[in-house]
């Protein structure tokens, strides 16, 4: 009776062994994918934008065994794009009481570099926390049919860092979900239709995501993810070397969704 209880529990002692195959498998990838970004952005004046732009992304990780028994290493690269027309809601530069409504034909940018370590769990759950540090733009390009537009370029660093958690959920589904902090440093903003350009202050981002994926056939991977980030930029205090000009402090929110395909290896 003894004997072939333990036989029987024998498959069960092995499963965290293949849940953690399976997230390797997820976190060791190159990977593409599509989707659409929802931006709203607001001034401590009563100028806000909104709306969605489509983008793209590229990225690769890896997860793998390191030289400390049931600890792994995690390194990942992403880098993001979006563009398209928003609406601007907010009035003249030179004439603040007249209202104004016009489109943004906005670009965005998004690089991000992570390294970590991944720590397995009961269950064949994985933790990852991470180091990150990237960069992110905003071009900013407010159109007036008729009058002269407003050419902004926001730019940033970034560095701070985050948890994911990687959760198996059948043979082929993974799911992930990660909270990330970091600091905004070394932010500019450029006047291009002024030719001038200075310094904003530091500030902070954060974001929460979730994503699956599923294996489809051998190394192919689909892959979906949702996720939400809040920033804040600092702003600036006019000058006489920027003519007077100024950036007041805001507030960004950013909801992307985006589908796609990988290749593990």
């Amino acid at each position: 009776m003894f004997g072939v209880s333990l036989l029987a529990a024998a498959p069960v002692l092995a499963q965290p062994v293949t849940t953690h195959a399976e997230i390797a498998a997820a976190e060791t990838n190159l990977n593409l994918s599509v989707g659409f970004l929802h931006t709203d952005y607001s001034e401590g004046q009563p100028d806000s934008e909104t709306g969605f732009t489509p983008g793209f992304g590229i990225g690769a990780s890896v997860l793998l065994p390191s030289a400390w028994s049931n600890i792994d290493y995690y390194s990942a690269f992403s880098y993001a794009f979006s563009a398209g027309n928003i609406s601007y809601s907010g009035h003249y530069l030179f004439a603040p009481n007249v209202a104004l409504k016009a489109t943004d034909r906005a670009v965005f940018n998004h690089i991000e570099g992570r390294m970590g370590l991944g720590f397995p769990l009961a269950g064949g759950i994985e933790a990852i926390p991470f180091i990150s540090a990237g960069y992110q733009s905003w071009n900013r390009n407010i159109d007036n049919k008729g009058t002269i537009g407003t050419d902004e370029y926001y730019s940033s660093a970034m560095a701070g860092g985050g948890v994911k958690l990687d959760i198996p959920v059948t043979a082929t589904l993974v799911a992930s979900g990660t909270a990330e902090m970091e600091g905004m440093f070394a932010g500019h903003i450029s006047f291009d239709s002024f030719g001038i350009g200075h310094a904003m202050g530091n500030s902070a981002q954060e974001r929460v995501s979730l994503g699956l994926d599923e294996a489809l056939s051998g190394p192919l991977h689909f892959q979906a993810s949702a996720d939400v980030t809040h920033f804040n930029y600092a702003g600036s205090k006019p000058t006489a070397a920027t003519y007077g000009l100024f950036e007041p402090a805001s507030t960004t929110t950013q909801v992307g969704v985006n589908l796609g395909i990988s290749y593990s290896f």
